[in-house]
């Protein structure tokens, strides 16, 4: 394509029409202006080396710039930049325990090895560049490239032997131990750390069409784990490192584990809500108390209540539910009740209404929902045994919560005492 092309101008024009706009939609998949106007410049030089005849017919040149930075973004996050900062970010927010979160060093020695490899990358000529990446990490056959590419086959195989060459010296330079460095623990350390991260990375030879070096940093460099929990009366929100949405309600513990090939939740107690990035190559699980919920991307929230029942209830989007060896998918608006010996599928207005600052009861146990309302009261609810069974319905605003304890004898045969502690319980009349 020569600068003088039509469609060279055609490209040019738009990219400087949607160039805020493209912009603004890399900084939202990355989390970083100044990383989404080096992505944007990558696009721009993108379609200044595209061949003439693979854009011959292009007919919607937004589109195609849209596309092409989808691409670069998709690559650049597998390659770990804004993972490696959100991981450190957090560590530092949350102050997890180290059993929670990767060892700093080998966080720090692990962005270190991506960012060698990315420099030996950013080194290579454009055209050996785009080959080795399109071969390595989107899997593109060495025939189509040559093909796309109007190069031979021969010329394919050269250009990823170069860049191959190319990164196994940068991880051999980044391996070296700094010349006359002392034997003091320190530096032990240090060398038996290195030593551990050869034996991931240096024993692999990368050989032609062999992605094994980004496999092994998508899965140990890439990998987040940490464990999320909220005090009474409190609720959490949470950007995650995939673009999701955690939102935990009050008195909830959940652990998170997302690597190169699964983003794994578990929740322990409690209730949370998950907008969900779609990810095709990283299924968004989250188990509890042995139901397993399964989704790409959408919005849905799921609540331990009554100490062993499950409470699925989808937004938007689409849910698989596993439970009881029965498997049911859910849409917007329906809901999955899944008790100890049944599942019941039913209908739901407001999805995790306590975001809202409500509870939706409908013939829940007595003893079950003031268990509900006890995670935002700062003094124990209870039922006797006498009342505990009893149903009850209705919409709690948590704001009002003893309120609604006080009205309690308006519906049920009950009294509320008060005691000298603040706490309340319900018995009897």
């Amino acid at each position: 394509m020569t600068p003088s092309s039509p469609l060279h101008n055609a490209l040019l024009g738009a990219f400087s029409q949607h160039y805020a706009e493209l912009v603004r939609y890399i900084a939202r998949r990355t989390g970083n202006a100044d990383e989404a106007r080096a992505l944007a410049h990558d696009t721009w030089l993108r379609i200044a080396e595209r061949a003439p005849e693979k854009d011959a017919a292009l007919a919607d040149p937004r589109a195609y710039l849209f596309t092409i930075s989808h691409n670069l973004v998709m690559n650049h996050l597998r390659r770990g930049h804004w993972m490696q900062m959100h991981l450190a970010e957090c560590a530092q927010i949350d102050a997890v325990s180290p059993a929670q979160a990767p060892d700093v060093a080998d966080s720090a020695m692990y962005r270190q090895a991506v960012e060698a490899v990315e420099r030996a990358l950013a080194g290579l000529p454009a055209r050996a560049r785009e080959v080795y990446l399109a071969h390595g990490l989107e899997d593109e056959k060495q025939i189509d490239i040559a093909r796309r590419l109007g190069v031979s086959i021969d010329t394919v195989k050269r250009d990823i032997t170069q860049a191959t060459r190319g990164i196994e010296d940068a991880l051999h330079h980044w391996r070296q131990s700094p010349a006359g460095a002392k034997k003091t623990a320190g530096a032990a350390q240090t060398r038996s750390r290195r030593k551990s991260l050869t034996a991931l990375l240096g024993v692999f030879t990368v050989g032609l069409g062999s992605t094994a070096i980004w496999q092994l940093l998508q899965r140990e460099a890439l990998r987040y784990q940490t464990t999320l929990a909220t005090l009474r009366g409190r609720m959490l929100q949470r950007s995650l490192p995939d673009g999701s949405e955690l939102t935990l309600d009050a008195l909830s513990r959940i652990d998170i584990d997302f690597s190169a090939d699964v983003r794994a939740l578990r929740l322990h107690a409690g209730a949370a809500f998950f907008a969900v990035q779609r990810d095709a190559d990283r299924p968004f699980v989250v188990h509890a108390l042995g139901t397993k919920v399964t989704v790409l991307g959408t919005r849905f929230g799921v609540e331990i209540d009554g100490g062993d029942n499950i409470a699925v209830q989808v937004e938007s989007g689409l849910v698989q539910v596993v439970a009881h060896g029965q498997t049911t998918e859910l849409s917007a608006g329906q809901s999955l009740r899944v008790k100890p010996d049944t599942v019941i599928a039913t209908q739901v207005t407001s999805p995790a209404s306590w975001r809202k600052g409500e509870l939706d009861f409908d013939a829940v146990r007595l003893d079950q929902a003031l268990a509900r309302v006890a995670r935002y009261s700062p003094a124990p609810l209870r039922a006797t045994p006498a009342v505990a069974h009893l149903p009850i319905s209705g919409t709690v605003r948590i704001v009002d919560a003893r309120g609604w304890i006080a009205s309690l004898p308006n519906v049920l045969p009950v009294r509320v005492i008060r005691h000298p502690d603040g706490s309340m319980e319900i018995d009897r009349r």
